[in-house]
C-alpha cells in the first residue's frame, strides 16, 4: 500500500434491538411475531422490521454482521438456541466461532450475557441482553427516559396460528417495545457505554480516569488470597425489628441515604495495594490501618440492640436472619469495620483469632469519578439522570466480581435445549477487598442509624430506614440531595412488616409522594395498581411478581397464603413458555 493510498477500514457492526412474541402453549411453542430496529433509525415506526416466525428472523439476522439486543436474552435467546441446535450448528467454547458454529456466555448461575453465531455465509451476529445494561422493565424505561412511545398491551394467551397475520394493534405493540429499548440503549452507547453490562461500563470508565495508577492501586491477587478475602464479602443490611414483625403499625416515616455506596466510596478510608498476612489478630498501624480477619466466637446480643451478625450456609442458623445468640462456636471472616460494630452490639467471646490480611488505606481514590457522575445526575433528568445513577451505583460491585466463570453449556436432549456445567474456568479477580470494605461501611451506616433510633426502628433495607414516628429524628443528617445524607422519602399512615424483603406501607389517602406513582395525581389510576380507595400502597415482597404484589393490602399478608401469577420459564420443544408456579408467602 502506498503512503497516499487510503487504508481500508473494517465496517462497524450495525446495532439493532429486537423482540420476540411467542405462544404460551407448551405443546405449540414458537415465535409468532418479531420486531427489529436499527438503533440509528428510531424516529419512524416504519423503520421497524416485522416478521412472523423464527426462521425469517434468523434469515434476516444472517444477512449482515450485527449486534442484536433483546431485553431479557434468557427468554428470547432460548428460541435462538433451539433454532441453532435444530439446524445443526455446532456449539463451541471458543470466543470466535467459525462458519456453522456458535458460542454463548451463560454463567453457572444461569445469567445470560450473549450468544454469538457465525453463519454459513460468513457473517456474524452477536445477540446481547439489554436488560444487563438498562435494569428496568420496558414500561419503566419509557417513563424514566421520558419517551413518546409507551408500553402497550396485547392478549398474550390468544391463539395465533402459524402464519398469523399481525394486526394493527399487535404491530403497534411490537414497534413500541423495540423503539423504547432502542432509544434508551442508543443514549448509553453514544455515551461510550459499550460493554456487556452496566457494571463493566462503570469499571471501564473508572479505569480511564485512574489511568496507569489503577494497576498500582489494585494489583491482581492470587486466587487463594482472593478466596480468603472474599469470605468477608457480604451484602446490604435488611432486617425487620422482631418486636414489630407481623403486626399492623403506623404511622411512620421512611428515610433513604442519598447514594449510599457512592458516599462511602467518596468519604471512607479504603484499601489498596498488596496486603500482608498477620497471625492472630492483626493490629492496625498508620501504614496498614485496615484488616480482614478470621475469628472463631460465640455471641449474645446486648439488650435493646439491633442484631447484625448473619451466618450463611449453616444447618444450625437461618441464613437470612440476624442472630440474637450464637451458642455453638462459629468461624467467620470480617473486616475491622464489621468486628468493631459486632463488638458494640454483642457480648462476644472470641475463642481464636485465626489470622488475617492487613491493607494500606487511602481517601479520595474515587472522588473524581463520583464528582463527575454526581454533577451529571444533579443537572439532568430522564435517561441521562438514570445513566448517572447507574454509573454511581454499579462500580463498587465490579471490584468483587467472582473469578469463577465456569460456564453453562447448552445441548439438545429429548428434543429440548438443556444445560450442563462446562469445565471449571477461572479469571483474575479485580480487587475484592474494595467490595468488602465498601459494603462493610455501608452496613455500618444503616445499622448505627437504626440503633440511634432503636425505640421507633421497624425495618431497614440496605440504604433505608422505616421508623414508627411522625417527628423527624434529630440524630440523622437529613437533606434531600446531599451525598451521604438521609433523604425524607415519604410518610406512611400504616404499615405491615412481615419479614426481610416483605412489607407493605399505606400512604395517606388523596395522593402519594413516590415519584414512580405519579399517575396517582392524575385522573386515571388504571396504571397505578398501588392506588386504593383508602390510600396508595407501597408493597415489596421478594420473589413475588410486581403484578401480584401491586394488588395486595394488609389483609393479604397472611403466613402461608398462596398466590397465583408467579410465572416461571419452562423449557419445551421450540423454546420456553411461562407457567404459573404460584407463590407462598412465608414469615
Amino acid at each position: 500500500m502506498s503512503t497516499g493510498q487510503a487504508r481500508k477500514t473494517k465496517k462497524a457492526a450495525t446495532v439493532y434491538v429486537a423482540d420476540f412474541e411467542t405462544t404460551t402453549d407448551p405443546a405449540d411453542c414458537r415465535v409468532w411475531a418479531w420486531g427489529m430496529v436499527d438503533i440509528e433509525k428510531t424516529r419512524s415506526a416504519w423503520h421497524v422490521e416485522i416478521g412472523q416466525d423464527v426462521n425469517s428472523f434468523m434469515f434476516r439476522a444472517a444477512a449482515e454482521t450485527s449486534i442484536v439486543y433483546f431485553h431479557n436474552l434468557r427468554f428470547d435467546g432460548s428460541f435462538i438456541l433451539d433454532y441453532l441446535h435444530r439446524k445443526k450448528y455446532t456449539m463451541v467454547t471458543d470466543k470466535r466461532p467459525r462458519k456453522g458454529e456458535f458460542t454463548h456466555i451463560i454463567s453457572a448461575m444461569n445469567q445470560w450475557y450473549s450468544i454469538t453465531v457465525r453463519w454459513d455465509n460468513g457473517s456474524t451476529t452477536e445477540f446481547r441482553d439489554s436488560a444487563k445494561k438498562i435494569r428496568m422493565p420496558v414500561k419503566q424505561i419509557a417513563r424514566t427516559f421520558d419517551l413518546y412511545e409507551k408500553k402497550g398491551k396485547i392478549d398474550y394467551h390468544a391463539y395465533r396460528k402459524p402464519g398469523h397475520i399481525i394486526t394493527k394493534e399487535e404491530r403497534a405493540y411490537i414497534v413500541n417495545d423495540v423503539i423504547i429499548v432502542a432509544k434508551a440503549l442508543k443514549k448509553q452507547l453514544d455515551a461510550g457505554m459499550t460493554k456487556l453490562t452496566s457494571s463493566a461500563d462503570a469499571l471501564a470508565e473508572y479505569k480511564t480516569i485512574a489511568g496507569k495508577s489503577f494497576n498500582d492501586l489494585f494489583p491482581v491477587l492470587s486466587l487463594t488470597m482472593d478466596g480468603e478475602i472474599r469470605d468477608a464479602y457480604r451484602g446490604g443490611f435488611t432486617h425487620t425489628a422482631k418486636r414489630f414483625k407481623g403486626k399492623q403499625l403506623g404511622p411512620g416515616m421512611t428515610f433513604d441515604v442519598n447514594s449510599l455506596y457512592p458516599s462511602v466510596m467518596y468519604n471512607a478510608l479504603l484499601p489498596y495495594g498488596e496486603p500482608i498476612f498477620r497471625e492472630g489478630l492483626p493490629r492496625k498501624t498508620k501504614e496498614y490501618p485496615l484488616f480482614i480477619v478470621s475469628i472463631t466466637f460465640t455471641a449474645k446480643l446486648k439488650k435493646d440492640h439491633v442484631p447484625c451478625i448473619q451466618i450463611k450456609n449453616s444447618r444450625f442458623h437461618n441464613d437470612v436472619e440476624y442472630q440474637e445468640e450464637i451458642k455453638e462456636p462459629v468461624t467467620l471472616a470480617c473486616s475491622n469495620v464489621d468486628l468493631e460494630l459486632w463488638q458494640d452490639h454483642y457480648d462476644m467471646t472470641i475463642l481464636s483469632y485465626n489470622g488475617g490480611w492487613m491493607f494500606q488505606g487511602i481517601h479520595g481514590v474515587f472522588n473524581e469519578y463520583i464528582e463527575k457522575w454526581m454533577d451529571i445526575k444533579a443537572v439532568s433528568k430522564g435517561g441521562t439522570r438514570a445513566m448517572a445513577k447507574s454509573m454511581l451505583n454499579d462500580l463498587y460491585g465490579k471490584f468483587a466480581t467472582n473469578p469463577d466463570v465456569t460456564p453453562n453449556l447448552s445441548r439438545m436432549e429429548d428434543d429440548i435445549v438443556k444445560f450442563m456445567l462446562g469445565d471449571e474456568e477461572m479469571r483474575n479477580p479485580v480487587y475484592t477487598a474494595m467490595g468488602v470494605f465498601i459494603t462493610s461501611y455501608a452496613r455500618e451506616i444503616t445499622i448505627r442509624a437504626a440503633q440511634r433510633n432503636y425505640a421507633v426502628f421497624a425495618y431497614a433495607d440496605t440504604d433505608s430506614l422505616h421508623l414508627l414516628t411522625t417527628e423527624r429524628p434529630d440524630n440523622l443528617d437529613i437533606h434531600p440531595s446531599r451525598l451521604g445524607a438521609w433523604k425524607h422519602e415519604y410518610d406512611f399512615q400504616a404499615a405491615f412488616f412481615a419479614r426481610s424483603k416483605a412489607y407493605a406501607e399505606r400512604h395517606y389517602p388523596g395522593g402519594c409522594e413516590k415519584p414512580e406513582h405519579e399517575e396517582c395525581f392524575g385522573d386515571d389510576h388504571d396504571d397505578c395498581h398501588q392506588h386504593r380507595p383508602d390510600g396508595c400502597y407501597e408493597v415489596h415482597v421478594s420473589g413475588m411478581p410486581v403484578r401480584v404484589g401491586d394488588k395486595l393490602t394488609f389483609d393479604d399478608f397472611t403466613n402461608g397464603r398462596y398466590f397465583e401469577g408467579n410465572l416461571k420459564q419452562k423449557r419445551v420443544p421450540g423454546g420456553v413458555v411461562l407457567v404459573d408456579s404460584g407463590f407462598t408467602l412465608k414469615f
